[in-house]
Order: structure tokens, then C-alpha cells, then sequence
């Protein structure tokens, strides 16, 4: 088994707090075809949660606009509405968010060699059940 050096789990915990503090930016970009939501990502879906974090240049911003490239992916593969989130009270927005960067950073900080589009995609996935659970 592959264990994070201190220092890895130290940088994990610190992205999580940087990304737990940033907005899913897919909900406000302009609309874009599915192709071009694909091609975004395309360049990254071969990265661990590691070596994205090394070609984001070590970047906390570019680094969620890696995941947040994902997140559009994820979204249209798993048909969620997200006419529903964007209605939602800012409060249960918020709540998701953190859940789902928190999830990412938990499992990142597990194995740091995953797939991160696999771990974006199970972390939004696991936000989502939490807060269904949640709404009754």
C-alpha cells in the first residue's frame, strides 16, 4: 500500500480548506456544448489527484478549475439537474459544495495516485446522496 508522506497529507488538508472556500464556477459559465464541456477535461483525465496538483503548477485556483472541468463532465453524464441546485437556498448550495470538496480532499488525501476525475465524479456523486438523504 502506497502511504502519503506527512507532507502530502499536510498539502491535501490545506487544498481542501482552499477549495472549500471557492463557488462550483461550472453554474455560472456561459452555455457550452457537450463537446466542448468534454474537450475542457480531456487534457486532464489521465491525472491522479497528484499530478494534477503539479500541473496546476502547485496553484490552489487552477487546480479547482481542473476539478471543476470534471464537475461539467460528471454532470452530463449523470444527467443531475442543475436547474434544481441553482434553485436551491444559498445555504444547501453552500452545504453541497463543502461536502463534495471535502470528499475530494478526504480521498485524495487516502490515495494520492487515484484518478481524479474518478474521485471528482464519486465525491459529487456522495454530496448529492448526502444531501438527498438530508431533504427527506
Amino acid at each position: 500500500l502506497h502511504m502519503l508522506s506527512g507532507t502530502k497529507r499536510s498539502f491535501f488538508a490545506v487544498i481542501v480548506f482552499l477549495l472549500s472556500t471557492h463557488a462550483l464556477t461550472v453554474f455560472g459559465e456561459e452555455e457550452k456544448t457537450i463537446e466542448q464541456y468534454i474537450n475542457d477535461a480531456a487534457p486532464y483525465l489521465h491525472h491522479s489527484c497528484e499530478s494534477a496538483w503539479d500541473a496546476s503548477g502547485q496553484d490552489a485556483e487552477e487546480y479547482v478549475a481542473i476539478i471543476n472541468r470534471f464537475v461539467a463532465v460528471v454532470f452530463i453524464n449523470h444527467d443531475f439537474d442543475i436547474q434544481r441546485i441553482a434553485d436551491a437556498p444559498e445555504a444547501e448550495q453552500e452545504q453541497l459544495k463543502v461536502l463534495f470538496y471535502d470528499e475530494i480532499g478526504e480521498r485524495c488525501a487516502a490515495d494520492s495516485q487515484k484518478l481524479l476525475a474518478g474521485v471528482v465524479e464519486n465525491s459529487l456523486i456522495h454530496a448529492f446522496d448526502v444531501m438527498k438523504g438530508r431533504s427527506g
